[in-house]
């Protein structure tokens, strides 16, 4: 993995996100940077690291939409330990509410000038800063279809050409670890767990910008419609195939 240039300089960061994929793209591209930063996994994981650690963090990244303590009730748990900026992180749009409560909001696949940008802003300023949503499509094979070439060329810009593959190596054992998990969720239909599942999938494939599996496990997270489930599940499942293909080739 590449090494951070950490900047003491620069703002302490604690970066709080579920998905493992999510956690490590942006610690990476932080540490990048030359921030200095720190990972919980979920809201109690960051609550807990707050509670122990000598120094606290002065900005906290937030994935809003987490299993467990999450929201509005993990973003009040933080303001009462930390005076820290709370800049929210989503794979959807987030409430006015989390809006209301938060330094500052970030749409994924989030963009590292956006990031960095919205991070040297003033203290409490609450200008939000996104990135364009995708538009579900139909099947396709162009290549395009499979994976953002914009997002794809940032990696590798940022990074040797090892770290990007062992990124998307990631995303793709983490992946298909989870369409397992998934397929048993819809066996049992169960629509919860369909859509928590799907939503990992989403936070993760977004990050590196894998269009047609975000686009599908975002529409398996938003519809209860069982009846569309096994059309997303395949088409999942050849998106995994296309990654694990790009990867044997060396990506594009």
């Amino acid at each position: 993995m590449v090494p951070s240039k950490e900047n003491r300089s620069l703002p302490r960061l604690l970066l709080i996100d579920d998905d493992p994929v999510s956690r490590e793209v942006l610690a990476m591209i932080l540490g990048m940077h030359g921030f200095p930063v720190e990972s919980a996994e979920d809201g109690a994981d960051a609550l807990r690291l707050l509670d122990t650690s000598a120094t606290l963090p002065e900005v906290i990244l937030i994935d809003t939409q987490m299993p467990g303590l999450s929201g509005i009730e993990l973003l009040n748990a933080l303001r009462q330990r930390s005076d820290a900026r709370l800049i929210a992180i989503s794979g959807s749009p987030v409430s006015k509410e989390i809006r209301r409560a938060t330094d500052g909001f970030l749409l994924k696949p989030i963009q590292s000038e956006d990031l960095v940008a919205l991070l040297n802003t003033p203290k409490r300023k609450k200008k939000a800063v996104t990135a364009p949503e995708t538009e579900a499509t139909s099947e396709s094979t162009q290549l395009t279809d499979w994976i953002d070439p914009v997002i794809l060329g940032k990696l590798k810009a940022m990074m040797p050409a090892p770290a990007v593959l062992e990124i998307y190596s990631a995303v793709a054992s983490d992946m298909e670890g989870r369409l397992v998990k998934l397929k048993a969720a819809m066996d049992a239909r169960d629509s919860t767990e369909v859509a928590g599942i799907a939503h990992t999938i989403k936070g993760g494939c977004s990050m590196v910008g894998l269009t047609a599996a975000t686009q599908a496990a975002a529409r398996l997270e938003s519809s209860n419609g069982r009846e569309t489930w096994p059309k997303e599940l395949l088409q999942l499942h050849f998106a995994l195939s296309k990654l694990q293909g790009m990867l044997g080739d060396g990506l594009p």
